[in-house]
Parts: structure tokens; sequence; C-alpha cells
């Protein structure tokens, strides 16, 4: 608060009050000695004190008048809130746009409140104002900056929309502080809308001392109003997860679904809310959960009959916080998932299942190929009354006709012992798991290791888990069938195992294996009984490579041979598949990256509410032909899709973003609680009942005090005119008594 006047240089006119006393001063009578030669001369004195008493109330009076004359023509004013003697008054007004901010708040929500009286806000500046706008989302945002024009402030303010991110509020802070170093402004009235929920304000991990180290420096030149626009729930159903129990889905098999609803609060006793199954926007199922202090599982059996992509979703009923009572799951269902297997003795491709019988062609002795066993344990033989029973297809080529394969039509390629090794076929197989693939090396007699060290292993670099040094030949030194070597899977811990836990293939006996230098960077999945490294994994740039000590037949063990392989064989291609679809299922704030196989051309993606953004590919680092294209802005709940793009230019068209489950929990801080928590006198709290509005007015509002004076001088010159003519009187009837 400070005082002006609008005419200060009228304050001289306060100089006209002291002429009455230098008048007074100059023409005053002087004293002089009188002789008194009777008594009636002592009582005419006192009646001349009275008289001189009379004038000087007089003269103070009509000092008096100047001075307040002065005054209402300097014109003073009082000014609140205005910084640093009347700067230009600069508005900084910081939006909560976190999804706590989608609960209902009369018949609107939360964030639906901020943004009405943040634009009432704003249209209510008078004068010359600066107004910055900025949201706090999944991260903090300026929506505009020192924007002159408060129609067209209020109109942006208007036109935001509350996402689903989940940033703290020391985010929103961190950015006014550097705006302000930024711009290099000093001094301004910061108003945060927020319905202050404890995850946004008091997240777990140290964010509290930095918040409240932001809120003292804002504070030393800035006044801060905290303005609440939430409310009070009681109780809030989360929909924190959905996903299938079976990554890799396929037509043709059931597959589990599984949903989990979490409860914040207390719900009614008699709560039964239900949740339901949508698969491509048509309900399938409906369910029933008691809700409770543990999260409900709710599992949906489903089975896909048609090859495609489908958007698989379960919404819950019984709240009044809609946004996070719903969860999408994006999943791509083939037939089968195509395994191709690189094997030298293969002349001719193998008629498997999920192939075109047009493009198989038997070889003239199957059963002497090296991956025969592999590949019938990769997709068992059936008869057309069968039921489906894999979800995989297995094709084997010679290495020569690799050049004809699109590797990105594989999620794995299996490759068993080679005696020749070319430098063009490591560096296809090389790339290939660099970029995503899986690889799955089998040994042999018949392997160059010299070949296998130099093309893959790369002391280290390259794709192989170990390097190969010398061949151990176990029958040479065995006495009897049982001292050899066999798997067991109960000593392992990896997760592809878990089925062949309680298993021990002791029938198949080991009779040969390699030495293997195994580094840091590999893992042991699976050991023999006697420790010998049997399957090593290792990651190589975004794919995984896996090495099985052995050959893929039973050259050097009878393992495919036992009813353990084919288990082994679907669990380890399931792993080494993984989740084909966890690229394209996000959570808000997460970035969705993928490769553009075509070209460079500008990409468009349409967003859930309609608006469509560009996206420039970018080519990987060391590799110009490489192309890849990565969108962050993630801030919305629903399906985001690739429009006007030719097929093949993009694995996946279209990706889901999901709110994260944190931002369910409804509880808020009191302003006691925010109190004690960031301390005092750092803010102002504005609460619900209090139009901020108004507020802000007053607090900047112009006070004009010329008129008060003014009717002060009018009471003083009508006691000076009363003064004036009762004294006037007095001495007019002394005189004629005289």
């Amino acid at each position: 608060m400070a005082a002006f006047f609008a005419n200060p240089l009228m304050l001289l006119a306060v100089l006209a009050a002291s002429l009455p006393w230098i008048i007074e001063w100059l023409f005053r009578r002087r004293k002089r000695q009188v002789d008194l030669p009777t008594l009636r001369f002592l009582l005419r004195n006192k009646e001349q004190e009275n008289i001189k008493r009379q004038d000087r109330i007089l003269l103070i009076v009509r000092t008096i008048l100047l001075i307040l004359l002065a005054l209402a023509l300097a014109r003073p004013q009082m000014r609140r809130g205005m910084m640093g003697g009347g700067k230009r008054r600069h508005l900084v007004i910081a939006l909560d746009a976190t999804a706590s901010m989608h609960q209902q708040v009369g018949v609107t929500t939360a964030f639906g409140v901020a943004q009405r009286r943040a634009a009432g806000l704003i249209r209510g500046v008078e004068g010359d104002a600066l107004i910055t706008v900025l949201q706090l989302g999944a991260r903090a945002d300026g929506v505009i900056e020192m924007e002159t024009d408060t129609h067209t402030a209020a109109a942006q303010v208007d036109s935001m929309r509350a996402t689903l991110g989940a940033a703290p509020a020391t985010d929103a802070l961190r950015w006014i502080k550097d705006y302000f170093d930024r711009t290099r402004e000093e001094e301004a009235e910061i108003y945060f809308f927020s319905d202050f929920q404890q995850y946004t304000w008091a997240r777990p991990g140290g964010l509290a001392a930095e918040t409240t180290q932001h809120l003292r420096d804002l504070a030393a030149k800035n006044d801060i109003y905290m303005v609440d626009v939430g409310s009070q729930h009681e109780f809030n159903y989360i929909v924190t997860d959905l996903r299938p129990t079976e990554q890799v889905l396929s037509t043709g098999l059931p597959v589990t679904f599984q949903a989990r609803v979490e409860t914040w609060g207390t719900p009614p006793a008699d709560a039964n809310p239900s949740i339901s199954l949508v698969v491509n926007g048509k309900q399938q199922a409906v369910r029933y959960f008691t809700p409770g202090e543990n999260a409900a599982v709710v599992n949906f059996d489903y089975q896909f009959s048609q090859v495609g992509e489908n958007l698989v979703e379960v919404v819950v009923d019984g709240d009044q916080h809609l946004i996070d009572n719903q969860r999408a799951y994006l999943c791509t269902v083939p037939d089968y998932f195509p395994i191709l297997i690189i094997d030298e003795t293969a002349a001719f491709t193998i008629a498997v299942p999920g192939m075109p019988d047009d493009a198989a062609q038997e070889t003239e002795d199957p059963l002497g190929m090296e991956s025969v066993y592999l590949a019938r344990a990769i997709a068992p033989p059936t008869h057309p009354a069968m039921e489906k029973i894999t979800r995989f297809s297995a094709k084997a080529v010679h290495p020569s006709a690799l050049r004809f394969e699109n590797l990105d039509n594989y999620p794995v390629v299996i490759v068993t012992q080679l005696a020749s090794l070319d430098e063009r076929t490591a560096t296809r197989l090389e790339q290939f798991a660099t970029d995503g693939g899986a690889l799955w090396f089998f040994l042999g007699p018949d392997i160059n290791a010299y070949d296998y060290n130099r093309f893959f292993h790369k002391d280290g670099a390259g794709p192989l888990p170990a390097k190969i040094l010398d061949r151990r030949i176990l029958a040479r030194t065995a006495d009897r069938d049982d001292e050899r070597p066999f798997v067991s899977f109960g000593g392992s811990t990896h997760p592809a195992l878990y089925a062949l836990a309680a298993s021990e293939a002791r029938d198949a006996r080991f009779l040969g294996t390699y030495n293997l230098e195994t580094p840091a960077a590999s893992r042991v999945a699976l050991a023999l009984s006697d420790q010998t490294p049997f399957l090593i994994e290792k990651e190589h740039g975004r794919g995984r490579v896996m090495l099985a000590n052995t050959t893929a037949s039973v050259n050097w063990t009878y393992l495919p041979a036992v009813i353990e392989y084919p288990i082994l064989i679907q669990d380890m291609l399931r792993y080494l598949v993984g989740n084909p679809d966890r690229d394209v299922n996000l959570d808000v704030g997460d970035v969705f990256e993928q490769t553009v196989y075509v070209s460079a051309q500008h990409l468009i993606v349409q967003l859930p509410n309609g608006q469509r953004t560009r996206l420039t590919p970018q080519s990987r680092e060391g590799d110009t032909e490489a192309w890849f294209v990565r969108f962050d802005q993630t801030d919305q709940q629903g399906v985001y899709s690739f429009v006007d793009t030719m097929p093949g230019v993009v694995p996946r068209t279209r990706f889901i973003v999901n709110q994260r489950s944190e931002e369910g929990d409804l509880s808020r801080m009191s302003e006691a609680e925010f109190r004690s928590a960031f301390g005092r006198g750092h803010h102002t709290w504005v609460s619900p009942d209090i139009p901020v509005e108004d507020l802000a007015a007053k607090l900047h509002s112009i006070t004009e005090f010329a008129q008060w004076i003014l009717w002060i001088l009018l009471i003083v010159l009508g006691a000076e005119a009363y003064l004036a003519m009762r004294y006037g009187r007095r001495r007019a009837r002394r005189t004629r008594t005289a």
C-alpha cells in the first residue's frame, strides 16, 4: 500500500498557510509603557488579552483552511497493491491442470471453476497491466507471457483444457522463478489456482523442502495468493491397471484380461460397483467387485476371432470422479507370430502351420534337417479337427535365402549351427537385434568358432552373449550315461522357466558342449547339473540375444526328444517376443517412439481431442538411414492416431495413453495443513467463498481523498465564519458599553 498525489506541485500552496502568521508577526502592535491613573485601565487590559486569544484562534482556523485547500488541489490518493511506487501491474496466473482437477465441483469441475475465476480476474484488471499464464499438467508450460491485452489473455484462459498430467507443484514454482530470471521482472502478483491435492503439493520424495524454498524466494518481492477451487469427496474408484495375462496374443486361443481397481476414501457400506469389459466399442462382459482397503482384481476371459488391432477397455461405474474410471489396452492380434530359423541343412522352406499353402515346399528329407525338432516344438503338427495349440509358426530357410527375407516381419530369428558365415549375414543379424529384434543362437560341432567370435562376439561389443572357446566332448570322459550332465530347471530363477521349475530332464543327457567365456554383461538363464552354462542371455541395443550351448538337433543331446522341450521352447519364445504392444500402451507423460520405414517426410498425429500436430522423423545417432519419430505431448487420455499416412510407413498407426493412478487420490490440504507444511507469511490463502476478482480489484483500487478534504474544508470554513461572527459581536457590544 502506498500514498500518492495526483498534483504534487500543488503542495507548494501549503506555504501560503504561513502568510497569516508572517503578517501577524510583521504588523502586530508593539508593547509600550502606559501610565495607569485609575483602575479602569487595568480592567480594560484583560479584555485586550481575550481579544488576542480570539484572534489567534481565528488565525489557526484560517491557516488550516489554506492547508486543506492546498491538499485538495494536490489530490491525494491511496493505491493498494502497487509495487515499487506505482510500477506497471504484472499478474502471473498459474492454473493447476493435473488429473485431479477433473473432480466434480457443483455442476462443473475444479478446473472449470479455476478457469472461470482466472478469466474473471484478468477481465477485471483496470489500466495498463501485463498478464502471464502457465499451466501445470504433465509439466509446467507457459501459455502466454507478458500479454497486454486483457481480453486476449482471458480468451486464452477460456480455451485451456485440463490434462491428465501429474507434475508436482514445485515444477510450476520453478517455472515462475526461471521466468522472472529470464524476463528480468522483479515484482508481480502471483495467483495459483489449485485443488491443493496432497499428491500435487506434498508428494513423497523430498519436494516439500524445495516447494517451501521457492515460496519463500518468490514471496520476498511478490504477493502470492493461493486460490482454493477444490471440493470434498468421500471416495473414488481408480482403475490402476489393465493387461492380458498372456502378452503374446493370437486368434483362436483364450486370453485373460486382468483389471485392478483401487478404492480411495470410504464408500457406502452397501456399495456394489460394476466394471465392464469393452472390446472395440462393444460391451462384452460385466463384473461386480467389493471395494475395500486392498485393490480388487477382476478377470475377464476373452477370445479374439479376427486378425488386427483391438482396443480393449474396462469401465467402472459407481463414483463421481469419472476421469480415472476407465483404462484401455491396445493390442495387435495375429493368427501366428512367425519365427524365422536359419538352417544350413534346409534346402527348401518347411511347411508349418500358419504359412500359406502355396508358399510351402517339402524338403527331400525333412527329418535330416538340423532344425526339425526345433520347428516342431515351435509349431507342433496338427490336423483340421484339432484345436489350435500354439501362437507361433516356424519358417526354416537356408542362409543364402536370408537376403530375400524382411526381418522386420519376425519378432525372433533363430540361428542353428552355421559352418560358413559371411560378414553380410552377420551384420544384418546384428542390426536386427540392435533395432529391437530377438536372436537365439544354437551351437554345434560344425560351427566355426573363430568366425562366430569375430562377427558376432567382437570382444563383447557384438550380440553374442559369450565368447566361444574350445569344444567339450563329454562322451570321452564319462564312463556311464548317468554321469553326463542334464538340465536342472529347478536351479533357475528365470521368469520364462517358471512352468518347468519342478522338472529335471534326466533322460536328456548332454554329450557335448562348448567352454564359454561369459562376461559380466551377460546372464546365465539356465545351467546344466554340473553348472555348465546352457542358456545365456544379453541385451544388445534395443533387442535381446539368447545363446544355447548345444545343438538344435539330437546330435549332442536328447533334450529335443523329451516332453519338456516344447514347453521350454514355447515359454522361451514368449519371453523373447516380450510384449509386442509395450510401446503403444503408455501413461501420461511417457514418450512415444517408433521406427519410420519408408521416408523422412512429416507425419501427422491426431490427439484424442481432435487436434493435430506434426512430427518430423529424426535419424538415429550413427545411422543416417535409420529414422524414427518421437512424441512427448502425451497429456491427454485416449487414442492417438497417425492420419493421412501411407501403409507401411510406420509399424503401428495408433497408440494409447492412460492416466497415472496416483492422481486418483483426491486427498486435499486444508489452509492449516498448507501453512504448516510450507510456512506462514509466504502467501495469502483465498478460500472458495471469497471472490478473487473482488479481492484483486480492492487490492489495486485507487481511493481519492480530495472530496473528503473539501468537505472538511467546508466544515472548517463554517466554523471560522461562526467564530468570526461571534467574536465580532462581542467586540461591538464591549465598544458600545465603553
